[in-house]
């Protein structure tokens, strides 16, 4: 039981870490990009997710559950494509990949958790109210950026 406990603080850890560093990554990224409304999506994915790791620190102080211990993990590692995080002026794919990344690992890694056994209702709706949230933001992402090249 000590083991599944140690996987699930493990893996809260890694949430919360990469959840905060993946703003800086999106809004470099926006940096680039000359579309507005592109743009404004993917600050709005580093709000969010700046805004969802709070939300989950919240709630583990709330019901006196203990933080996990902080361990950096680095984003780059689970989402980087072969070009790494740099936004190369093209045909948009490397967005597109860079959205599918985040998205299939974040929504591993919310899933993986959401099937853990843990007593909290209240946690467990909110994260799975943040995985739809995730999810909506990258779709939304990869709409804008298709719709930039489809003329």
């Amino acid at each position: 039981m000590e083991g599944h406990c140690t996987q699930v603080e493990e893996k809260f850890s890694m949430l919360l870490s990469l959840l905060k560093q993946l703003p800086s990554r999106f809004e470099m990224i926006a940096d680039e990009i000359d579309n507005e409304q592109l743009k404004h999506a993917l600050c709005a994915v580093a709000v969010e997710t700046d805004q969802y790791a709070f939300e989950l620190k919240q709630q583990f102080k709330r019901f006196d559950l203990t933080l996990p211990k902080a361990r950096e993990y680095h984003v780059d590692e689970f989402i980087s494509t072969e070009e790494g995080l740099e936004v190369i002026h093209g045909n948009g794919r490397e967005i597109a990949l860079i959205c599918e990344r985040c998205e299939a690992f974040f929504s591993a890694l919310y899933l993986s958790l959401l099937n853990d056994y843990f007593p909290n209702n209240l946690l467990k709706d909110m994260m799975q109210y943040q995985l739809t949230g995730i999810r909506s933001a990258f779709f939304r992402i990869r709409f804008l950026n298709s719709l930039r090249f489809s003329n």
